[in-house]
């Protein structure tokens, strides 16, 4: 087997592990979108398992990859594939970001704002009551 050859197996690795990391994110996705936490859970486990993978692959020079048109190729197909990675790691970073906002609206709006000061006649900041929706006293 030849340098090249070598090369060449080990980015087709790398590019089965990107293509694995790519179909998690849009799974990932996919449970956001329908609140499924049990499918979350696991994609997430699958995701570091195949990150591991990633990482115990040995490190690689570009300058390695034959100047072929094969090599030329395995190149475009790992830039397409790490930046559709990219593109979705940020809409998922985005819906998870939107779920955690409503969270905290939805536990300031049960408990209280705990920021209710406002200006009073005299010109001083009064505290006023919580506005709960639930009564907590009884």
């Amino acid at each position: 087997m030849t340098l090249s050859t070598e090369v060449e197996n080990r980015m087709a690795e790398e590019l089965n592990l990107l293509q694995q990391l790519v179909d998690l994110a849009v799974a990932k996705k996919e449970a956001l979108f329908k609140n499924d936490l049990e499918a979350l859970r696991k994609i997430v486990d699958d995701e570091e398992q195949t990150l591991a993978k990633a990482e115990s692959l040995p490190p690689q020079n570009n300058g390695e990859i034959s100047v072929s048109a094969e090599g030329q190729r395995l190149r475009q197909e790992r830039a397409a594939l790490i930046d559709r990675l990219k593109e979705l790691n940020l809409l998922n970073q985005q819906l998870l970001e939107d779920a955690l906002a409503i969270v905290d609206y939805s536990l300031k709006l049960i408990h209280g704002d705990e920021e209710g000061n406002m200006y009073g006649s005299s010109g001083q900041v009064e505290t006023v009551g919580k506005s709960s929706v639930l009564n907590w006293r009884g």
